[in-house]
């Protein structure tokens, strides 16, 4: 109350300006980062999919469907798609036979080697004229939000 007296803004008003422009950052890159996919030939869901493999390794085609929020009929039909590209395969698991992963392949991780460098360069040639000072400012408040999100105060 104090600082809206004094003309700061409130809590509500910051939160509200933080809110709109990390969408409309989140807009501009999504955008862009489509339009990037574009010129590889690879759909945004493969990417993701290529992304969280290359992260996390390989993985059973019901974990890949819950870490991209996706029916797995539609992860199926991306796999068949993906894996026709040679970017990934299917496999049983060698403990489990019921299950099956899907692993990464070397072409797999070629792209998502070629679509970061591209996406670098992108925000590269945006952030270049932002001093090192602001850029340090910015990874630390963006990192703080981060993890206030992902672990939230109790």
């Amino acid at each position: 109350m104090e600082n809206e007296a004094a003309g700061s803004p409130s809590l509500e008003q910051d939160v509200e300006r933080i809110e709109r422009l990390l969408r409309r950052i989140s807009h501009v890159v999504y955008t862009k980062g489509r339009s990037i996919l574009g010129d590889f030939g690879i759909t945004s869901p493969q990417f993701d999919a290529l992304l969280f493999l290359h992260r996390d390794g390989d993985m059973p085609m019901g974990s890949l469907c819950d870490r991209m929020s996706l029916a797995c009929s539609t992860v199926t039909d991306l796999v068949d798609r993906m894996e026709k590209g040679e970017y990934v395969a299917r496999e049983r698991d060698q403990s489990d036979r019921r299950v099956i992963k899907v692993r990464i392949l070397p072409r797999g991780e070629e792209m998502v080697g070629k679509v970061m460098v591209s996406r670098i360069r992108y925000l590269s040639n945006i952030l270049k004229d932002l001093p090192a000072e602001e850029r340090v400012k910015a990874i630390a408040a963006l990192e703080v939000i981060y993890a206030l999100i992902y672990e939230p105060i109790v």
